[in-house]
């Protein structure tokens, strides 16, 4: 019985682990392609009045909100915070569900971790 509880211990320790990179890939993946995904739209949206050049227009137009976005204090520092404590997040409870898994191999009561988070002392 102790080898099946550990088994599915294990298993939701990676069901928590392949969350926790999804969760992680979709946050810096909607950074990377939401300037592509904008470009796109707005080289669509101006090329029946600009043909061929509607593409260097959009490409301009997302170039300078880029630049825009740059500018405000902070910004960038707390998107990139929040992404490294998400990571944090998930190192924390995939250890806390590992020590569940070594608890219940040892016969012992597993011990309690703490998460901080760190993104209140980057905004200050």
């Amino acid at each position: 019985m102790k080898t099946l509880d550990i088994a599915l211990i294990r298993t939701l320790q990676f069901l928590v682990m392949v969350f926790f990179s999804f969760i992680v890939f979709l946050w810096y993946g909607c950074a990377v392609l939401l300037p592509l995904a904008l470009w796109i739209n707005l080289a669509e949206f101006f090329s029946g009045a600009l043909g061929p050049f509607s593409a260097l227009l959009a490409l301009v137009l997302v170039g300078a909100l880029g630049y825009y976005l740059t500018k405000i204090p902070s910004l960038l520092s707390t998107f990139f915070a929040t992404g490294v404590d998400l990571i944090k997040l998930a190192t924390t409870n995939t250890k806390r569900v590992g020590a569940i898994a070594t608890s219940i191999k040892n016969n012992a009561e597993p011990k309690e971790t703490q998460v901080e988070i760190s993104l209140k002392d980057k905004l200050s």
